[in-house]
């Protein structure tokens, strides 16, 4: 499937950052006393005598630079990191705030200037020392003797509101303490790049996307199950098919080799919207890695500040490695599915992925199908009579030798219980299918489940089915609160219509109302509506005859190879309508019935084209497309 590219608008730096967990470093001392020596250019430090090794401090522009760890470690101050950028450190009721490359520091909400601003080096966030002890309350001084910098202080005791012994506690988001993202489902790592938020990760977490509103600038992650090896030209047709733009000209194609290992890359620049983009791509056994970053400019060189976040990708997860965010929504071969807006969270399998297209919930897998509507209950409504309307409408779509095995039963779910109606049905008598429509009415609504899944799985469907089931959960409450009266599109009364005028033609019909308008102005030539298992399509065909259009379609048939057969003919009032169907199949083999009627009006034909599978071809479904065409009343 092709990959929509609205995801590049994205992302403000790209660096790492590394700032390690106070309560990883408090300092040790019954005292409360804590003395910090080191020196510039070493990267061994003591805390109260015990030493440890460090990015080394350095000085600049008069301001001795030290890692941020140091002055957690030792003091044990409470932290916290917004946006991945802004640290705000708490001790002893004073407030420090300090920004990854900005010189303004705020010392108890006041704004001071420093010569050196917060800069993050081989991953290790480095801050202007004195400033933040200075501000705790701390000394800084120099040893003559052996040319350290001795920072002195007191940690206050616990037992006191504002202690911070003990490590003191954090308030962090979920990235602290983190260099790396990664995955450990589909198995890639890579660098963790600040000022930065996970913007969107797809159900299964097979798509990710990094970004911030500030900046058109992304990094996207993306993994496709692959089943041949695949050669470089195809690596990188899928990367120009699948991913680039209408507006996007490739400025460079080639292998890359980083780390060892090679990659097909493509560089792109936009003809519309300013902007340039890398694509990589490497096939590491049954799975394709997209490695994508997007940035503003017309000059390739503005990517290059980008290369070593690209680079650091690597198709391997090391669950070791606790520098690694895992950010992987899949556990035990399943992904936690929270849709909000619905009040629904559910576990599927991984594999499982969104309809996008579907207007309320609906996930799907080559072996399943999982689709949730919420519905307000009908005055004096129950249980039963709604899943004896569902039996009756399953019987109204489907022919008798097309569904099989029908039975009822009861379910318990998290939020009641429930029926369900279970059946297996088929649209080519090859392929069979288990269906469960599970009926849940709580307060004022109705909540239906249709779970399906390939009837050849058997005990394995049902499993999963029932194992489905357990893991759905529906804020009822939520529903409630925010949901006003919803109606149910598979619980409707079929014999309303809607009557749809054409003043062009001169003429008006009545439709089904529950059926789905494609194109529903009828002063044009074509009009087309859909329904659960059908279409129909209406041309208007000026200066042409009934029976001379009707010939001219028959003869194109007949020309394809197709049987005409059931020809007839009626009167509507003083109007001659032809009738006739062929058998057909679609794309997917599922035969289908096709149904012709040309109605002629002063010289003019109206012709109505209805499709319908041949398992959904019931009595009542053929009788409904020559109950339309009779409604129709000439002006």
């Amino acid at each position: 499937m092709k990959m929509k590219r609205i995801m590049f608008m994205l992302l403000a730096v790209l660096l790492v950052i590394t700032i390690v967990p106070a309560a990883a470093f408090a300092a040790d001392s019954a005292s409360g006393n804590v003395e910090i020596r080191l020196k510039t250019n070493s990267s061994t430090v003591a805390i109260n005598g015990k030493q440890s090794t460090v990015q080394a401090p350095f000085e600049k522009a008069g301001t001795t630079m030290v890692p941020l760890s140091i002055i957690t470690k030792a003091f044990g101050a409470k932290l916290k990191l917004q946006d991945n950028k802004i640290i705000t450190l708490t001790y002893n009721n004073k407030t420090v705030v300090v920004t990854i490359g900005s010189k303004t520091v705020k010392v108890n909400g006041k704004d001071q200037t420093v010569a050196v601003a917060p800069v993050v080096i081989k991953g290790t966030t480095m801050v202007p020392v004195r400033v933040i002890v200075e501000a705790f309350g701390a000394k800084i001084g120099k040893d003559k003797k052996t040319g350290e910098i001795v920072i002195t202080g007191t940690i206050a005791q616990s037992g006191n509101g504002n202690s911070n012994s003990g490590g003191g506690s954090t308030n962090l988001d979920p990235d602290y303490g983190k260099t790396k993202f990664g995955d450990s489902y589909y198995g890639w790592t890579m660098n963790y790049p600040p000022g930065l938020k996970l913007l969107n990760q797809n159900d299964d977490g097979s798509f990710v996307i990094w970004g911030s509103t500030t900046s058109d600038t992304s990094v996207i992650i993306s993994t496709e199950k692959v089943s041949d090896v695949l050669t470089k030209s195809e690596i990188q047709d899928k990367i120009v098919s699948g991913w680039l733009g209408d507006d996007e000209v490739v400025i460079d194609k080639r292998t890359i080799t980083v780390n060892g290992l090679n990659f097909e890359k493509v560089v792109t620049r936009t003809t519309e919207r300013g902007l340039l983009f890398e694509y990589r791509a490497l096939q590491k056994g049954d799975t394709l890695y997209y490695v994508m970053g997007g940035v503003a400019g017309t000059d390739k060189t503005a990517l290059d500040p980008y290369q070593s976040l690209l680079d650091s990708f690597i198709p391997s997860f090391d669950s070791n490695d606790k520098t690694i965010k895992d950010i992987t929504k899949v556990s035990n071969g399943l992904m936690s599915i929270n849709n909000k807006e619905y009040g629904l969270s559910l576990k599927l399998p991984a594999g499982w992925y969104m309809d996008k297209d579907s207007s309320n919930p609906t996930y799907v897998s080559e072996d399943g199908y999982f689709s949730f509507s919420i519905s307000s209950v009908k005055e004096q409504d129950n249980p039963q009579q709604w899943l004896a309307r569902r039996q009756q409408l399953l019987h109204d779509d489907f022919l008798p030798n097309y569904i099989k095995n029908e039975k009822t039963s009861s379910i318990t779910l998290k939020d009641g219980n429930a029926l369900v109606l279970t059946y297996e049905f088929t649209y080519d008598q090859k392929l069979w299918y288990t269906a469960n429509e599970v009926l849940l009415i709580a307060g004022k609504y109705r909540y239906a489940i249709d779970f399906n899944y390939d009837s050849k799985t058997g005990s394995q469907g049902e499993a999963l089915f029932k194992s489905t089931m357990a893991t759905v959960d529906i804020d009822t409450a939520y529903v409630e609160k925010n949901y006003g009266q919803m109606e149910d599109e598979f619980d409707l009364d079929r014999s309303e219509v809607t009557v749809k005028t054409s003043t062009k033609y001169g003429y008006s019909v009545a439709l089904p109302a529950y059926w789905f308008g494609v194109n529903t102005d009828f002063n044009k030539d074509s009009v087309a509506y859909v329904d659960s298992f059908g279409h129909m399509i209406l041309q208007n065909i000026e200066d042409m005859s009934a029976s001379s259009t009707a010939q001219s379609v028959q003869q194109s048939l007949q020309k394809e190879g197709v049987t005409v057969s059931g020809s007839t003919s009626f009167q509507i009032g003083s109007a001659n309508v032809i009738k006739f169907s062929v058998q057909d199949v679609t794309e997917d083999d599922i035969p289908i019935t096709d149904v012709f009627y040309f109605v002629e009006n002063k010289g003019n034909t109206i012709m109505f084209l209805f499709g319908i599978n041949n398992a959904n071809a019931t009595t009542s479904a053929l009788n409904r497309f020559d109950t339309i065409v009779k409604s129709i009343k000439f002006q």
